[in-house]
């Protein structure tokens, strides 16, 4: 009876290793799936194409709770979790459950990048990765810290700060043009000029084509001469909006963040240039809040109403692929052809005379 009941053990030792570090084909199968759609969701954000792909994830885990691919599966589920939502209450146990499986600095640092990557909390984005970064051994995983550092810097107002992980980053990896773009809209931005002509030089060395690419009227902004009219945002009804309705009106478009201080402060500039330029097309870009939070928690006070009758919508990946850039505040001014004219990111305190003259010239074309 001894002998029968270790044997049973065993068996039963054997057959949970062999669910956890091997697949069966229906496994294999699932994982491919679901691999898939995690492709398409970071492609499109796509509720009707992305939420079939969570739903399979939860049978996979309910089906073959010992899998070995369960860490795998809830790496996918956070990360197409935050393609179509915003709300941390579902997005913060999943990050539980990846941590519970994999704690290594690499998830971490993953971690922290989906969360300011997509807006949705910068500063626990930043604890992980500050978390990680001691332990980082791959060198472009340090260089993707340190300018994940730097562009949230930027939202949030750290300037030097900013700059420090920048160059940071550089000294990691200086072959990487696009780090360099950033940077030198970054010096431009701030009017710190010396080090903007050196970052030019060093983008003229590295690739005249991307370099010509970047430098254009302003020569500070990948995003001059780019046109919006082919771009699709979301109303606050999850219904799409072609911009191309606004081809022949000049354009405003603010991307925003309630949660960001520098932000709010630029509202009470909008509410004026809004008054004087009647003419002009006012957008207002949101990516850190749900609809219902816009309507029954800021549109109802006194000092943010005025976007009751302004077009504000949620920017999409759609936005995010041709606009360079994911720091907020962030503000491109565009023409009547829909060709961007200026950008300005991060907060100036020039800006209401900056967009004032961008505008009035405008109107004189």
């Amino acid at each position: 009876m001894k002998s029968l009941m270790v044997l049973l053990f065993l068996l039963y030792v054997v057959s949970v290793f062999a669910q956890t570090t091997t697949y069966s084909k229906e496994e294999e199968r699932m994982v491919q799936y679901v691999n898939n759609g995690l492709a398409y969701a970071m492609k499109y954000d796509s509720l009707q194409n992305v939420k079939p792909v969570i739903d399979s994830c939860w049978k996979f885990l309910e089906k073959y709770p010992h899998s070995f691919a369960k860490p795998n599966v809830f790496s996918y589920l956070l990360e197409m979790t935050a393609v179509i939502t915003t709300d941390l209450e579902k997005i913060n146990p999943l990050i539980d459950s990846v941590l519970f499986y994999d704690n290594l600095p690499i998830t971490k640092q993953r971690i922290g990048a989906i969360l300011i990557e997509r807006n949705l909390d910068l500063k626990r984005g930043r604890e992980f990765i500050y978390d990680a970064f001691p332990n980082l051994t791959v060198p472009y995983h340090i260089y993707n810290s340190c300018m994940l550092l730097a562009k949230s810097d930027i939202t949030l107002g750290n300037f030097a700060s900013a700059q420090s992980n920048f160059e940071n980053a550089l000294k990691v990896d200086s072959t990487r043009a696009e780090a360099w773009y950033e940077y030198l809209g970054f010096l431009r931005i701030r009017e710190i000029s010396n080090e903007a002509n050196a970052v030019l030089v060093k983008i003229n060395e590295l690739d005249e084509l991307a370099k010509l690419r970047f430098t254009n009227q302003t020569n500070i902004s990948p995003n001059i001469n780019k046109n919006i009219l082919k771009i699709t945002l979301m109303d606050l009804d999850s219904n799409s909006v072609k911009l191309n309705s606004l081809e022949g009106e000049i354009v405003v478009i603010n991307r925003f963040n309630f949660w960001c201080s520098p932000c709010i402060k630029e509202f009470a500039m909008f509410k004026k240039l809004i008054q004087e330029f009647a003419d002009v097309k006012f957008i207002f870009l949101n990516s850190g809040e749900t609809s219902t939070e816009l309507r029954e928690r800021y549109f109802e006070k006194k000092e943010f109403n005025f976007l009751k009758n302004q077009s504000v919508y949620f920017v999409t990946k759609d936005y995010y692929n041709q606009i360079h850039g994911y720091g907020v505040p962030h503000t491109v001014v565009v023409d009547r052809n829909g060709n961007i004219r200026a950008d300005y990111l991060g907060y100036r305190k020039e800006l209401e005379t900056l967009l004032r003259n961008n505008l009035k010239n405008l109107t004189m074309e």
